[in-house]
């Protein structure tokens, strides 16, 4: 029961059933599966409901409300990699796979309606009303009548993996002289520490003869610089009680020089990778946390070489729409829709070529990734499908179908010590890094009621969206809350 336009199970098939050692129960509430004194104790790898409906004239709300319950009901019986499936009529499921697809609020919102149980949509195919054999559909409008399966959309859904709440880690790293240095990690970036713990610096010859590593592994190697030495002109590193987690490698680039005179060779391109932050605002392409690639070689008339070198990664990367642009002596590497992805750039007085790439953006646009944050899922189906080599040629196929968007505004009075890159930090922590973007909409700065004290309102304008776990109505909902009690609390603002 609960609803459901299903066929009446006819005698042969019950006995088919019951003859291959299955089971058939009646009178049992799709909303109330595990309720149900026979299904108690039981998990089951699949779970299927064709075509439900509330039966009679019902409205797309009350047909959205079954489906909630199902889903919910459905956790409670589903393996921890088991699948739901669902069959609805074409256009009731409210996704692209739908032809045509209905108006949002004429649908049943099945996929949002699936993450009120933590579970994302991960295939769509058409039903296949040959399987089971004798398929057969009435029950239209709850009559003995057939309803339109032919253009039947199946949905399959399976769990989500749970998104914890970010917390602040306490780090210990062993420096020169045998001192322990202790700090702490800020929230909104604990989910970035410890993925890697390794730092490689290597050198290759241009011939490939041979590579020597420098690499070492260290608790919290993730970057931790001294505050002196430097941050870029265009970057802010985030402060940890006197050090800053390294904004960039560039300072690096004196290694690598000496590296140069100790090997005493020509031609050779060195290169180091790492970790490093930049405190950015939230928007789709700017990541926080991202691995840098940077590469030096010793070239003679080195501005010469940057538009050689820059043609030749053009022609590399030309088939993903990678564009080149110069700009104040150096030449940015930008695609769409992500934006730049690094750049190179000469320094004739020491007669060296750098270039310095951002590899999470270049892997995102190679395999036509939909988000850079997929590349910090700790979802095994996403590893799973980088651990199979796949070829360039292979893009990625989301494993998570039609995530909903959840847009919300928030508005707060703040004082002459405002700060937006904090509050671009709560936001991320607050939301568990599910705001794909953050928009200023709208200010008014009030003057009028002393001459010393300035407050300015702030209006803001907040999209979730999740392409790695199950994010509904209802939980963007409940972290946008969160981040107004963060916002009163830690940053001291008046939340309107």
């Amino acid at each position: 029961r609960g609803g459901t336009t299903t066929p009446r199970l006819r005698p042969q098939h019950t006995h088919t059933i019951t003859h291959s050692g299955g089971e058939v129960l009646f009178e049992v509430d799709c909303t109330r599966l595990s309720e149900c004194v026979c299904l108690r104790g039981r998990q089951f790898d699949r779970v299927i409901f064709n075509f439900p409906h509330c039966g009679r004239k019902s409205g797309v709300r009350k047909n959205r409300l079954l489906l909630k319950h199902f889903f919910l009901s459905c956790v409670g019986v589903l393996k921890e990699e088991g699948e739901v499936l669902v069959s609805l009529c074409n256009g009731q499921g409210g996704t692209p796979a739908d032809r045509p697809m209905r108006e949002w609020h004429n649908s049943w919102q099945v996929v949002a309606m699936a993450a009120e149980a933590g579970l994302i949509l991960n295939e769509v195919r058409p039903f296949d009303g040959e399987k089971p054999d004798g398929y057969q559909s009435t029950g239209y409008r709850s009559q003995d009548k057939c309803f339109h399966a032919e253009q039947g959309v199946t949905h399959v859904f399976s769990r989500s993996v749970a998104c914890s709440a970010p917390q602040r880690k306490h780090m210990e790293q062993h420096v020169l002289g045998g001192q322990t240095l202790a700090y702490h990690i800020p929230a909104e970036l604990s989910h970035y520490i410890h993925r890697y713990t390794h730092t490689h610096t290597h050198t290759h010859t241009h011939e490939g003869e041979e590579c020597v590593g420098e690499g070492e592994e260290c608790e919290g190697e993730e970057g931790v610089g001294e505050e002196e030495e430097g941050v870029g002109e265009e970057e802010e590193g985030v402060g940890v009680a006197g050090y800053v987690l390294r904004p960039s490698l560039l300072p690096q680039t004196a290694i690598l020089r000496r590296e140069r005179k100790r090997r005493e060779r020509e031609e050779v391109l060195h290169g180091v990778s790492g970790l490093v932050f930049q405190r950015v605002h939230i928007s789709p392409w700017s990541p926080p946390a991202f691995h840098q690639l940077l590469l030096w070689g010793a070239w003679p008339k080195a501005s010469q070489s940057v538009p050689d070198l820059g043609r030749s990664l053009e022609r590399l990367l030309t088939r993903y729409g990678l564009s080149l642009a110069e700009e104040q002596g150096s030449l940015w590497l930008a695609a769409e829709p992500m934006g730049r992805l690094g750049r190179l750039w000469a320094d004739d007085l020491a007669d060296g070529v750098s270039v310095c790439l951002n590899l999470d953006l270049l892997a995102s646009l190679v395999y036509s990734l939909p988000d850079w944050r997929l590349l910090w899922s700790p979802d095994p189906r996403f590893l799973n499908h980088f651990l199979l080599r796949p070829l360039l040629e292979q893009p990625f196929r989301p494993f998570s179908l039609f995530p909903q968007r959840f847009v919300y505004d928030i508005s707060f009075w703040a004082g002459s010590d405002w700060q937006e890159a904090e509050f671009h930090a709560v936001v991320r922590e607050a939301s568990r890094e599910t705001v794909e973007n953050v928009t200023l909409v709208d200010t008014y700065t009030q003057t009028d009621t002393h001459p010393d004290l300035t407050h300015t309102s702030y209006c803001y304008r907040l999209t979730y969206r999740s392409h790695t776990h199950a994010l509904s109505h209802t939980h963007a909902l409940k972290l946008h809350t969160h981040l107004q009690h963060l916002l009163s609390t830690r940053m001291h603002l008046t939340v309107r």
